[in-house]
């Protein structure tokens, strides 16, 4: 594997984990560094955020958490408690029932009513075959491990009014809801207004460190606060989460559009490789899929990263017995690699060769159609040519 250190100068397509120093210079240089700091919850900080996502979204309020995955137990629980009902509607390939460990079930006492197929979302018909009665309805836009899908609008409007009909709570885990309006080509206050409630991330598309807010009526947030507490999301402090959002809604948010626009140009520049399977991309983020041996094409995987200095895809996954897939997402906001860079080379010469190496147009962290399209060629060469030294056979 690669040192921190050495991926630390690489250029990134997706989401980069930043040193402790770039984390640091970002807060350094924001405008919000010297507003007072918040404690449990309130400040002037946790205020501003709260009501700028609030009014973008054009919901009563907002409620900041730590982690997305507080802020969903805490609504479902409130949900279900004031319903008298213990039944959540998810996908199987959700991100509560698959990356949470189903803690919504085990954790909070719900019962889980897993609806779809895999691959793609459930649409609005596929809830009329439900038996029982159910408290809430969660809709993951988009729906990341199906690869990154939309559910279409025509099938969202469905759902509103199935859920008004049988007086069901419409939620939408919205943490990728900034990079998937532009699909929709409508404004966050019409989707929104769709849902019931909306949860956010900070730290994805926006750029935060951490956090998650939640959307909805007073009486809502109101009812999940306590929640909120149980679940341990009342931090002592959390401005680190809060400046780094703002500045993301500063920053990052009027590029998003543009990141999904460039997705769709990668796709394009990837689609001549027949070795590989996509599907065309909906917001900023698609998978790849394709038959090779996994743990021999990640290790051919780090070896372009090296030779190219440049990271495209998290490592490849198993997706059953002949597919393997990974994923391909834009993000850019690493502007704060020139201040890094800078500080590094007053502190030390001992590193110079490093240095002189990432100066290479390295500060706006472009990566070119050419430089990936040679990038996959390498790769696919690899596993098409059943390279002897690493023993393609699995």
């Amino acid at each position: 594997m690669l040192s921190v250190n050495t991926k630390y100068h690489m250029r990134y397509l997706g989401m980069q984990s930043l040193s402790h120093e770039q984390w640091l210079a970002v807060m350094g240089q924001s405008q919000y560094v010297d507003v007072s700091v918040d404690r449990y919850n309130n400040g002037p900080l946790v205020t501003l955020l709260e009501h700028r996502v609030s009014e973008l979204f054009a919901k009563p309020n907002a409620m900041y958490f730590n982690k997305g995955t507080t802020c969903q137990l805490a609504l479902m629980k409130a949900v279900c408690e004031s319903k008298k009902n213990n039944r959540v509607v998810v996908h199987p390939q959700s991100h509560i029932a698959q990356d949470e460990q189903d803690a919504y079930q085990a954790l909070m006492g719900l019962e889980g009513v897993v609806l779809g197929g895999i691959g793609k979302p459930f649409d609005a018909a596929d809830l009329y075959t439900l038996s029982n009665d159910v408290a809430v309805l969660v809709v993951e836009l988009p729906l990341r491990r199906a690869g990154f899908k939309l559910t279409p609008w025509d099938e969202l409007l469905k759902m509103r009014q199935w859920c008004d009909e049988e007086g069901v709570h419409f939620h939408m885990d919205g943490a990728r809801l900034w990079e998937s309006a532009p699909f929709y080509g409508k404004s966050f206050e019409a989707i929104a207004a769709l849902f019931d409630s909306v949860y956010v991330s900070l730290y994805k598309g926006i750029g935060a460190v951490s956090g998650a807010l939640l959307l909805g009526d007073d009486d809502l947030l109101s009812s999940c606060a306590v929640w909120r507490d149980r679940l341990g999301s009342n931090m002592w402090t959390a401005f680190p989460s809060l400046i780094t959002a703002l500045e993301g809604l500063d920053k990052n948010l009027p590029q998003i559009p543009d990141w999904v626009e460039r997705t769709k140009a990668i796709s394009e520049v990837l689609i001549d490789f027949k070795m590989l399977v996509m599907d065309k991309p909906e917001c900023n983020g698609f998978q790849i899929k394709l038959k090779a041996p996994l743990q021999q094409l990640n290790a051919e995987l780090l070896k372009c990263e090296q030779q190219f200095d440049m990271v495209l895809c998290k490592p490849f996954e198993r997706l059953d017995d002949d597919w393997v897939f990974t994923e391909i997402q834009v993000v850019s906001h690493h502007a704060v690699n020139d201040v890094n860079e800078a500080s590094a080379k007053e502190k030390s010469a001992k590193d110079k060769s490093t240095k002189d190496k990432s100066t290479k147009d390295k500060s706006t962290n472009e990566i070119s159609d050419v430089e990936i399209e040679m990038f996959f060629a390498a790769l696919l060469s690899a596993v098409e040519s059943g390279d002897d030294v690493l023993e393609w056979s699995e």
